[in-house]
C-alpha cells in the first residue's frame, strides 16, 4: 500500500511542474460542458471505412470560468469497430498546435470524442454516460488514467442538409498530455514488453480495474485498448487503459463475449492480469477496498444517469467486492485456488502463457 501511495503522489504532482494549461484543462470543472461542433455532417457520415480524411470544423464552448472559446479545427471519423457498428461514428478532434500556442495554451492538439452509438436517444445517452462513469471510477483509483470531460454537444451541419441535434459525448485527454501529466512519455512500439520493463504495481492495478468493470476487450502485450507510458523517474512502463464499451458495466448493444477467453456473456468477469505474489495482490485488493465508499458514492451521485441505471451499475460493482471479500476473509492462497483456472489462450503482460484467469459470476 505504501508503494501505491507514493506512486499516486508522484504522478498527481507531475502536472503541477511547469505545464501550461491545455484546451482540455479549460474544459474541466463542469459536470457537463455544453459545446457545439459545426462541420459538414453529410461528408463526415459518408466517409468510407479506412478512407476517412480530416475536414474543417468549428468547436465552441464556454469554460466553467465564463471564458468563451470558438476554435477552428479539423475532424474525422475514427476507430474501427464502433464506426461500422454505430449509427453515428466516434470522432477525432484535431486542433491546430500553432493556434493553441498563439492562444497561450499547451500544444496538445488531438482529442478523441466518444459519441453516441445509437440514434435511439435514451439508449445512446445511457451508454455514453455509463462509459464516462467507468473512466471516472478509473480516475478515482489512480491518476495513471485518462482524464475525461462529459459534454452535451450540439452538432450543426454546415452544409444545411442535416438538421442539428444534441447528444452526450466524452472528450478524452490527449495521450501525450496524459503521459506528461503522470511523469512519462508514451511508448507506442513497446509490443510484448518484457516482464522486467513493467511497473508491477501499476500493472496489477490496471488489471484489477478492468476486472472490476468486467472488461476483457484489451491486451497489454499487443497494446489493444492500452497505452504504455515510460516513466521518466524509473524507466518502467505504466499501462493506461481506455475504450470500455465492451465491459459488463457499459454493456454496449454491439458488445459480444470474448469467446476465445471462455467468456459466455459480456457481464462475466475474466481476470487477464499475470500471476503475481499474494502480497502484491493483497496490496491491490486493499487499495480497492479503501476506495470502495468513494466509488459507490461516485456512482450514486452521478445524477445524469437515471436512478435505475445507477442502481444497476452499483449492483455490478458490489458483485466485484463480494468476490474480493472472499480473498480477504479466507486464506489468500486457498481462495486463489478456488478462482484460478487454466486457460491456454490467455497471454500475459510478458508475452508468455498465462496460467490462470479469474472467473466470477455472470452478474445480475
Amino acid at each position: 500500500m505504501r508503494n501505491l501511495l507514493i506512486l499516486f503522489l508522484l504522478t498527481a504532482s507531475a502536472s503541477l511542474w511547469g505545464q501550461s494549461s491545455s484546451i482540455f484543462d479549460k474544459m474541466q470543472g463542469a459536470e457537463i460542458l455544453d459545446a457545439t461542433l459545426k462541420t459538414d455532417l453529410s461528408q463526415l457520415l459518408s466517409a468510407i471505412e479506412g478512407d476517412a480524411e480530416y475536414q474543417p470544423a468549428v468547436f465552441s464552448f464556454t469554460a466553467p470560468n465564463g471564458e468563451a472559446f470558438t476554435i477552428n479545427l479539423k475532424v474525422k471519423q475514427r476507430g474501427k469497430f464502433r464506426r461500422t457498428a454505430c449509427d453515428f461514428p466516434p470522432i477525432m478532434l484535431n486542433f491546430s498546435a500553432k493556434e493553441l500556442t498563439r492562444m497561450g495554451l499547451a500544444d496538445y492538439d488531438k482529442y478523441k470524442l466518444v459519441t453516441h452509438c445509437s440514434e435511439d436517444l435514451p439508449v445512446g445517452n445511457e451508454k455514453v454516460l455509463r462509459e464516462y462513469l467507468a473512466y471516472k471510477l478509473y480516475q478515482e483509483l489512480t491518476p495513471q488514467s485518462y482524464r475525461v470531460q462529459l459534454v452535451r454537444i450540439q452538432y450543426l451541419d454546415s452544409s444545411h442538409r442535416i438538421s442539428g441535434f444534441t447528444r452526450y459525448g466524452i472528450i478524452i485527454e490527449d495521450t501525450d498530455e496524459m503521459a506528461s501529466r503522470i511523469g512519462g512519455k508514451e511508448c507506442d512500439d513497446c509490443f510484448y514488453a518484457l516482464n522486467g520493463m513493467l511497473h508491477h504495481s501499476s500493472v496489477n492495478l490496471h488489471a484489477m480495474f478492468q476486472y472490476m468493470i468486467g472488461n476483457s476487450d484489451y491486451s497489454l502485450p499487443v497494446l489493444r485498448n492500452v497505452k504504455l507510458v515510460r516513466s521518466q523517474r524509473n524507466n518502467l512502463l505504466i499501462p493506461v487503459g481506455y475504450d470500455f464499451d465492451f465491459s459488463g458495466l457499459v454493456e454496449a448493444p454491439y458488445a459480444i463475449p470474448a469467446s476465445h477467453l471462455g467468456q459466455f456473456v459480456v457481464r462475466q468477469r475474466i481476470y487477464l492480469g499475470t500471476f503475481t505474489p499474494d502480497e502484491d495482490m493483497k496490496q491491490v485488493v486493499n487499495l480497492f477496498f479503501n476506495k470502495q465508499d468513494r466509488i459507490l458514492r461516485l456512482i450514486q451521485q452521478f445524477k445524469p444517469l437515471p436512478a435505475r441505471q445507477r442502481a444497476e451499475v452499483k449492483d455490478y460493482i458490489l458483485s466485484f467486492y463480494e468476490q474480493m471479500e472472499m480473498l480477504r476473509r479466507k486464506d489468500f492462497q486457498d481462495a486463489y485456488r478456488l478462482i484460478r483456472q487454466e486457460h491456454p489462450n490467455a497471454i500475459p503482460d510478458g508475452g508468455q502463457k498465462q496460467d490462470y484467469v479469474i472467473r466470477a459470476s455472470k452478474g445480475k
